[in-house]
């Protein structure tokens, strides 16, 4: 196991309140699953890290900063929570009630996360203001179909399936963050990633929450189990 998915692992993910009911679940999903695409995925970011630094330009930096500010631009966070708050049904509300405070506060992060990524722009001249983002494609599309995959699906399949893409896809984002602080020592980047540490964690918390606290029947698994499988299929046919 790489050193940074085992620091994050030892911190993040072995830790368990006693008394969790669908904590085994979880870990047992982990261990066989969710480790092979978080070791793959870390992999092929340091590659990508080490061969951005190796280039002379900066332009790796230009494009990683349009790639971020398009998947978590303001109009794509709030139409792809909204449909995940939309999940619940009126009568679940209640039931929910913690899982719809997290998602609401997820909508604050992921729009504020784009504001970083037009930082990077801003500072190293790229842009003169945000407007200008709209009118560059890359901005403004998003290609990575496992990163918010199911988006709008989710107003019609299980509240908790969004559980799964907390978990593991937010890892991948944590992983990625500590990878990029140990590589690349350009200011402006660092104070990119910095600022999110903490809420995609967050986010990886919720689901893991999530799984450990309301995943604790066949019913109330399967939804979690279905939405990994898609997500890991994305990124590589794994399962």
């Amino acid at each position: 196991m790489h050193p940074i998915l085992e620091e994050f692992c030892d911190k993040w993910v072995w830790p368990t309140m006693p008394g969790a009911p669908g904590a085994a679940f979880r870990l047992k999903l982990t261990r066989e699953h969710c480790l092979k695409g978080w070791e793959i995925a870390l992999e092929r970011t340091l590659a990508e890290i080490e061969q951005d630094l190796a280039n002379n330009d900066e332009n790796w930096k230009r494009e990683k900063a349009l790639r971020g500010y398009a998947a978590e631009g303001v109009a794509m966070s709030i139409k792809q929570m909204s449909g995940q708050l939309l999940s619940v049904d009126i009568a679940d509300q209640e039931r929910y009630i913690d899982l719809q405070r997290m998602r609401a506060r997820q909508i604050w992060d992921e729009c504020k996360h784009s504001k970083l990524h037009a930082d990077v722009l801003l500072g190293k001249g790229w842009v003169k203001n945000e407007r200008e983002l709209m009118d560059i494609a890359a901005a403004n599309t998003q290609p990575l179909p496992a990163y918010f995959g199911l988006s709008m699906m989710f107003a019609h399949i299980h509240p908790l399936a969004r559980a799964a893409q907390n978990y593991y896809q937010e890892a991948i984002a944590c992983l990625g963050i500590m990878a990029t602080l140990d590589r690349v020592a350009d200011p402006l980047v660092r104070h990119e990633h910095l600022s999110q540490r903490d809420e995609e964690l967050m986010h990886f918390m919720e689901g893991k929450f999530q799984i450990d606290f309301l995943c604790t029947t066949p019913q109330t698994q399967q939804p979690v189990e279905e939405a990994l499988g898609y997500l890991l299929h994305q990124v590589g046919g794994i399962r």
